[in-house]
This record gives C-alpha cells, sequence and structure tokens, in this order.
C-alpha cells in the first residue's frame, strides 16, 4: 500500500514539474470578420492604385509626379478620418524630369565604309526604335548620328577616337524568350513547404564581395569611364530582360575616380555630377540594331530627347494614424514606398504596396469606428519616398525617431527610448500578388503568433510563416535599428519577369482580387498587433560600434 502510494506521489510530482504549455495566441474571429467583408466586398484598393499609376504617373522621387501623389494620399487619409501629414526625410538631390523623348533608325543600304548598297536592301528604309533614358541622364537634343556596336569585353581606350560623335550602342544581342512557359507565376505548395520549413538565414545587410567580384566590377567601370570620355554623343544598351516587350531602366551611370573604393561611386542626382546621356532599348530592337551593323549595313539614328534637372528640395514620407486608447504610446506601423522609376508608372512597384497600406487604414478605421473606439496601440501608415534610391524615407524616419543608422539595412549605432515603443512594423512591396505568408525575419518567437493570425484569416492560400530574412525594401530600417520588421509572402506574377522597373509597370498588370486580399490580411494583422496585451517579442539586438571605434 505504501509502495502504491508513493508511486502515485511521484507520477503526481512529475506531472507538476512539467512546464505548462504557452498560452495560445488570442484572435477575434468577430473583427476578421469584418475586415474580410470591407476588404474583399466593398475594396476601394483599385481605386487608390489608378490614382496613383494612370492619374499620378510614374513617381520619381524628386519630381512633381510624387508631390502630387503624396498630397493626394494625405487627403485621402484625411477625408477617411485619420490624421495626416507630410513628413520631411531629407534631401536627395536634383529632381528630374523627361520632357520629349523619340528614337528612328535608319539604314543607308551600305556597309559603313561608304561601299555601293548591298543587292536587295531599301535604301534609307527607317524603323521606330522602343526604349527609354535611364533616370538623371541629361537630353541630347534633336540629333542625328551614326550607331557603332562596342563588344561587352571590347577595349574601350584602344578604340575611343572612333566613338567621337556616333552613338554607342554597349553590349551583345540578348536570348528573347519566345513565351513557351508562362511568365506570370505562383508559389506553389512545395515552394511554400519549404520556405516554412527553412532554419533562419543570416540576418540581411551588407554584402561580401570576392576579389573576382571586385576585378570585374572595376573593369567594367574602367570601361564606362573610357566611355564616358569618348565624345560618344549618347550609350544605348539592351534591356536584359528577355523580350516580353519591356524596357527595363533605373538611374543613369556615373564617371568614377580611379582612387575611389569598390562601391563608393558618386550618384546621378547628386549636385555638380555630370554624364553622358544613356537609354536603354527593348532587347529586340537592340538585337536588331546590332545585327545590321554586323551585316556591314551603315545605321544612323535619329534621337529626339530632351529631360529638365529640377531644383534640390526637401523630401517627404506620408505618415498617418489612427491614435491608440489606453496603450497609445505605443505604435504598430504599417507601410509602402510611394515613389517609383520613370518608365512605366510603377503600379507594381510600389503603387501596389502603398494602395495595400492605404486600403487597410481605410478598413480598420471603418472597424474601429463602428466598434465605437480605437485600437489600443496607435496603428500608422506611412508612404514612403526615396526607397528606389537606397532607402531613404524609411531610413531617414527611423533616425528621426528611432535610431541612429547609415543607411540602407545597416545595423544602428545609437537608440532612442521611442525605440522601445515600436510593436511591429509590417511592409508590402513584392508587386501585385496575394498574401501567402510571412517572413519572421529571423524571429522565433514571432511564428506562433503569425501561425494564429494567419489561421484566423482563413484562407487556404496564405498559411506559410518562414524564419527566413527577405531583403531590399524598408523593413530593413526598422530590422536594422532593433525593432522587429517584417515583410509578407507574396505571389511573384510577372513581378520579377516582366514589370519591376520596366516599361511594362503599369495598372494593367496589378490583380484585383490578390490586392483585396493583400489589404485584409495586412488589417488583419494590423488590429492583432494593436490589441494584444503584450508588445510583439524581439531578436536579440545590439548596437553597431560607431565607424574609427575598436
Amino acid at each position: 500500500m505504501r509502495l502504491a502510494l508513493l508511486a502515485l506521489v511521484l507520477a503526481s510530482s512529475s506531472v507538476l514539474a512539467q512546464p505548462a504549455a504557452p498560452a495560445p495566441e488570442p484572435v477575434d474571429t468577430a473583427a476578421v470578420s469584418f475586415i474580410r467583408a470591407e476588404a474583399l466586398q466593398h475594396g476601394r484598393v483599385m481605386d487608390h492604385a489608378l490614382w496613383m499609376t494612370d492619374v499620378a504617373g510614374a513617381r520619381l522621387t524628386g519630381g512633381p509626379e510624387l508631390d502630387a501623389a503624396q498630397r493626394w494620399a494625405v487627403g485621402q487619409f484625411q477625408g477617411w478620418g485619420l490624421t495626416a501629414a507630410m513628413e520631411p526625410w531629407g534631401t536627395l538631390g536634383r529632381g528630374w524630369q523627361v520632357q520629349r523623348f523619340a528614337m528612328m533608325a535608319r539604314v543607308a543600304g551600305g556597309p559603313a565604309a561608304g561601299a555601293t548598297r548591298a543587292p536587295g536592301v531599301v535604301a534609307g528604309q527607317a524603323f521606330i526604335v522602343q526604349g527609354a533614358p535611364k533616370a538623371w541622364s541629361p537630353g541630347t537634343g534633336r540629333v542625328s548620328a551614326e550607331v557603332v556596336v562596342v563588344p561587352p569585353d571590347a577595349d574601350v581606350a584602344a578604340m575611343a577616337a572612333s566613338l567621337r560623335g556616333k552613338i554607342v550602342l554597349l553590349g551583345a544581342p540578348t536570348p528573347v524568350d519566345i513565351g513557351l512557359e508562362a511568365i506570370a507565376t505562383r508559389r506553389d505548395a512545395t515552394e511554400l513547404l519549404g520556405l516554412a520549413n527553412a532554419p533562419g538565414s543570416p540576418t540581411s545587410g551588407g554584402r561580401t564581395y570576392t576579389p573576382e567580384v571586385i576585378a570585374r566590377a572595376r573593369a567594367a567601370q574602367e570601361r564606362r569611364n573610357a566611355l564616358f570620355a569618348s565624345g560618344a554623343l549618347a550609350i544605348l544598351e539592351p534591356s536584359g530582360t528577355g523580350g516580353h516587350g519591356a524596357v527595363r531602366t533605373m538611374g543613369a551611370q556615373v564617371p568614377v575616380a580611379p582612387e575611389a573604393g569598390f562601391m563608393q561611386r558618386p550618384q546621378p542626382w547628386a549636385q555638380g555630377v555630370t554624364t553622358v546621356p544613356q537609354i536603354v532599348l527593348l532587347d529586340e530592337h537592340a538585337n536588331r540594331l546590332m545585327r545590321l551593323v554586323a551585316a556591314g549595313q551603315r545605321v544612323t539614328l535619329d534621337l529626339d530627347f530632351d529631360a529638365a534637372f529640377l531644383p534640390a528640395q526637401t523630401e517627404e514620407n506620408v505618415i498617418a494614424e489612427i491614435p491608440g486608447t489606453d496603450l497609445a504610446g505605443e505604435v504598430v506601423i504599417l507601410g509602402g514606398h510611394q515613389d517609383s522609376w520613370h518608365s512605366g508608372t510603377g503600379a507594381t512597384d510600389n503603387a501596389a504596396g502603398s494602395a495595400v497600406v492605404m486600403e487597410a487604414a481605410r478598413v480598420l478605421k471603418a472597424y474601429y469606428d463602428a466598434r465605437g473606439r480605437g485600437p489600443r496601440r496607435t496603428i500608422r501608415f506611412a508612404l514612403w519616398s526615396g526607397e528606389e534610391q537606397g532607402l531613404f524615407g524609411s531610413q531617414g524616419y527611423v533616425n528621426t525617431h528611432y535610431a541612429t543608422a547609415a543607411g540602407f539595412g545597416q545595423s544602428a549605432t545609437a537608440i532612442t527610448p521611442a525605440q522601445a515603443t515600436v510593436s511591429a512594423y509590417y511592409n508590402l512591396d513584392n508587386g501585385s500578388g496575394r498574401i501567402r505568408g510571412i517572413y519572421a525575419q529571423n524571429n522565433p518567437a514571432a511564428v506562433p503568433i503569425f501561425r494564429a493570425w494567419l489561421a484566423a484569416y482563413n484562407d487556404p492560400d496564405a498559411r506559410t510563416v518562414t524564419l527566413q530574412n527577405t531583403g531590399g525594401t524598408d523593413h530593413l530600417s526598422f530590422d536594422a535599428a532593433g525593432m522587429p520588421g517584417f515583410q509578407f509572402v507574396q505571389d511573384p506574377l510577372a513581378y520579377g519577369a516582366q514589370t519591376w522597373h520596366t516599361s511594362m509597370d503599369v495598372y494593367d498588370h496589378l490583380s484585383k482580387p490578390d490586392l483585396e486580399q493583400a489589404a485584409a490580411v495586412m488589417a488583419v494583422f494590423a488590429f492583432h498587433t494593436a490589441e494584444r496585451d503584450a508588445l510583439m517579442p524581439r531578436k536579440p539586438f545590439s548596437i553597431a560600434p560607431v565607424s574609427g571605434s575598436n
């Protein structure tokens, strides 16, 4: 009897010694139902996107189109009952705007050396050449000059004298995808399972380069410097997008002093920087020009290109918020960048993310108005600028309020007391595709919380939580300063293949059901972050040493 009693006591002690299972993350299914209904059945996300793309147009930082889109967004937020304003973050440099651009190629019908016309060639035939100038490229005015093809590995310095007064087409023919496979894709179950099971990845941030990579980059820059110094009227190059009618353009390249460190090049928007006009061509059109020249035909290009450099101005972000109640001093932030490149209208990059953030704000305000009180924590909505040039808008915001860091994901060297009040930052900036889950950014404590919220949303297409980091956009500004910063997992659609930074990045490539779903998911995450008792858990963080210290 005593042995049996002792066994019972030991068994009971063993049970009592087990640690208690963590309480499940609370969810509010009624709020989720309201948010889903408002976003999916009464959604206005496409209205926001249309105004930013078709009406405002391409929104290059420093240009009037971005300023117009920002002021419109402030008015929209205020019209929904949020507080909203433009908040300065600093100065980028010069603005830039295309005023006129057209190209026409002409084939003389004979070899470039001036020999008689080749049989069967129509003398003087002309055809349109499609392309777009690189941002902050100076204009050419109306010029006409012979096209000279310079291969990628050419000794530019040796042939520089022959390039003066010519239009240089730099590169080699680009293989064009004939379209046997779909351009747009969605993440399949195997890929999502792989993400869900993947371990945490190294912290995003600075890159390291091998000596071979550095040597290739220096050699390429030396060739560019020789081209810039050659007296060429303009430098053309293929888009490299593999066709699909897309021309991918970003900023112009500029001369780099030989003694400059690797990647320490001046930027084209900086005051006083000069460079040569640079234009990116549709791959198929660049290929045709290269084939004609290779066949011995003399090709000239009529180029009509005017661009204006605009005075430097203070750049701003759009900041709006729904004030909190009992935890108003703590904040949840949703964001996406509103600026874009210039050859399209910046629809998938990133009017999509900005429109989703705005729609999440509208939906949440409608919910809290119906509820009769505000959120526990303040919910803030940010539309950044300067992202395409280096996360400048979000980094400027973080530097103003929460920390001091050099930028583009570099670790903070100091933090402010307000840094501890940010529960989480959620970002959207990977195109128009629906949300399939979220990157936990190497924060394992966030994983079960996110899983609970996705389960409450109950979308079979949105269930993936991965420990993996992802980089390249504004959540890095918060993550690098020790605040929980997250980016959602999205379906790629044709983002990388066709629309990212290209002339095809226009309203027509936005998916209405995907953006409505993304707005609902983002609002659900913001709501639960604002209403939970505790701040979101943080991963370990340490202040980076000040440059030059031991």
